[in-house]
């Protein structure tokens, strides 16, 4: 490239850039109007009242037996209820202060919890309430708690009566305000809910009654909460507390046969028999050299 050339391609790019300024400069000027304009119409706008408060919900309480959790009242804030043991809630359990300055939901009511829904009364019995608990009110005849014991207005045949070996008072205590009473393992409860007695049950005229086989192969013997197996003389219990066997008096030295004679065991008992010799025949002769 000569010199007449570059001064050409230098005078071009001096108008170029001539002609980038000049509309740099009126894009710049055209800018700087709007903005001034946009200041004018923002300026006859009327100014905001900047004492006016916050939008805020009315003040809540908690319900009676019950509770409240959250204290600020301002747009968009909950508060939560909940309710006291024994009590159910009715109503709305979380609120939000809404943009109009009220709460959503209803408000909330802790009401008593019923405790005779459930019918806890037994045989009849009368469900009473009161504050978180119930009495039950029993008919003639029932007791307990729940009216869940018949009174005995009669004891059973197979009861011991009169005699202070086979009776004892019951164990006793109180649970929520009602008492409960129970008897030891042989024993059942009698009389009535102001006179409560344990009672020795018969074991073995329970069964003789029932006829539901022998507790005893021989003799059975009650005595205060249990049983026991007993055997006639001569006999003696085996491990299982209730066969009999025969004792061997001659095998256990346990006779008083004298010298000379035999013992012979017998059921129940033994016998003490004195052999004889068989007369002389002949020349054959007999003679006792000891007791079989």
């Amino acid at each position: 490239m000569d010199k007449h050339q570059v001064v050409g391609v230098l005078r071009q790019m001096e108008k170029f850039l001539k002609g980038q300024e000049v509309r740099f400069t009126e894009g710049l000027r055209i800018m700087k109007s709007k903005l001034a304009t946009l200041q004018n119409s923002v300026s006859k706008l009327p100014q905001a009242d900047q004492s006016a408060a916050p939008i805020t919900c009315p003040t809540l309480e908690a319900p009676v037996h019950g509770r409240k959790f959250g204290s600020k009242y301002a747009v968009g804030h909950e508060v939560h209820f909940s309710c006291s043991q024994g009590y159910h809630q009715v109503g709305t359990g979380t609120r939000v202060c809404q943009d109009n300055g009220s709460w959503s939901g209803s408000s909330t009511v802790c009401k008593d919890v019923s405790e005779c829904v459930s019918n806890p009364c037994q045989n009849g019995g009368t469900c009473v309430e009161g504050v978180n608990q119930y009495k039950c009110t029993c008919p003639q005849n029932w007791s307990g708690s729940h009216c869940q014991h018949q009174s005995q207005t009669a004891p059973p045949e197979w009861s011991v009566m009169n005699d202070p070996a086979f009776s004892k008072r019951p164990h006793c205590t109180k649970v929520d305000q009602a008492q409960h009473c129970s008897c030891d393992a042989g024993f059942h409860m009698s009389g009535t809910s102001d006179n409560t007695i344990c009672q020795d049950v018969n074991e073995c005229e329970v069964y003789r009654l029932d006829q539901g086989g022998k507790l005893c192969i021989h003799e059975c013997v009650n005595v205060p909460g249990s049983y026991r197996c007993s055997c006639p003389s001569g006999y003696k219990l085996l491990p299982d507390g209730r066969s009999c066997e025969d004792v061997d008096e001659c095998l256990s030295q346990q006779h008083n046969c004298s010298r000379g004679t035999t013992c012979i065991n017998t059921g129940g008992g033994f016998q003490c028999v004195n052999p004889e010799c068989p007369r002389s025949h002949g020349n054959v002769s007999y003679v006792k050299t000891s007791p079989l």
